[in-house]
């Protein structure tokens, strides 16, 4: 039985320079997309994590985001739908993006148009970033293990709902406000407390969970919350992070982990695409603890 991955860019598998780790574990990636004012971009197409950050800072547009369209996942689909058994479809939160509902969609289009080809599985991640190309990652080790499509989409969820952990803070929670993750009573009431929320994805949806004093506390208090959920399994826990310039803070943070926590271990420090940062802000921190899992 032979599992083809795929997922939308919103999965940030960014390393520095623009490289990606799509490529390593041979996942097809359908682009989200991104526009400043009326110029539209396709994540990783026309738009890398490099020139989406020069545009941040140079134009006057607030960006806003779309999802993968229904064409791009059909197109994805049909290239490898008669190269492999299965394929699974793997997206961001359905309550953040319409990407899934969309994969759902371009799924019965394939199957009208091609009755015999791979049985499509869209998955809902339930998660955003990182945490969510993490899932896509471990779909593409176990595929290539051989399990067919259904056992993969077993052992994922009991992944993400045992062994995956993210928290994340922002600079400024007005990204969040402008790109409609936030309510206006919850945006006033941080603006005024002026503190550091520290926040999460509870069923697929962003929430806030605990505060922090200052950047060094926060992500103290964010390492704490993630080590407890895991049962502080210290020597099978995985650190990973996502910055949005903000690589210089983590890279000082991982050197307190370090000593705090020697038998930790340290992976990726992942670059925030487009499609994320858009709802978040340059000055985003997420941090992603993972239990059985090497990359």
């Amino acid at each position: 039985m032979t599992v083809k991955i795929i997922c939308d860019t919103s999965a940030d598998l960014n390393l520095p320079n623009d490289a990606t780790l799509y490529e390593k574990y041979d996942i097809e990636w359908v682009p989200m997309n991104v526009m400043f004012g009326t110029t539209e971009y396709k994540e990783l197409v026309d738009l890398k994590p490099s020139g989406f950050y020069k545009l941040i800072h140079e134009s006057t547009e607030h960006p806003t985001t779309s999802q993968s369209t229904q064409h791009d996942l059909l197109k994805a689909y049909e290239k490898f739908g008669s190269k492999f058994d299965e394929v699974i479809s793997i997206h961001i939160s359905s309550e953040l993006s319409g990407a899934y509902a969309n994969a759902r969609m371009a799924k019965k289009m394939y199957k009208n148009k091609n009755p015999d080809g791979a049985e499509i599985h869209v998955f809902d991640s339930k998660q955003a970033s990182v945490p969510f190309g993490i899932i896509a990652i471990k779909a593409a080790q176990l595929a290539k293990q051989g399990l067919n499509a259904e056992s993969i989409v077993e052992k994922l969820t009991h992944f993400f709902e045992n062994d995956d952990v993210i928290y994340f803070t922002v600079k400024d929670i007005k990204w969040l406000f402008e790109g409609g993750r936030l309510s206006r009573a919850k945006y006033v009431l941080g603006k005024m407390l002026n503190v550091n929320p520290i926040l999460t994805l509870i069923d697929g949806k962003i929430e806030s969970v605990a505060k922090g004093s200052g950047l060094i506390k926060t992500l103290d208090l964010m390492l704490d919350m993630a080590l407890e959920n895991l049962d502080r399994d210290v020597d099978n826990i995985t650190l990973h992070f996502v910055e949005a310039e903000t690589r210089v803070e983590i890279e000082d943070f991982i050197g307190r982990v370090k000593e705090m926590y020697p038998s930790l271990k340290i992976g990726e420090i992942f670059t925030l695409g487009g499609t994320i940062c858009a709802h978040t802000g340059p000055g985003t921190i997420v941090l992603i603890a993972t239990r059985n899992f090497e990359y």
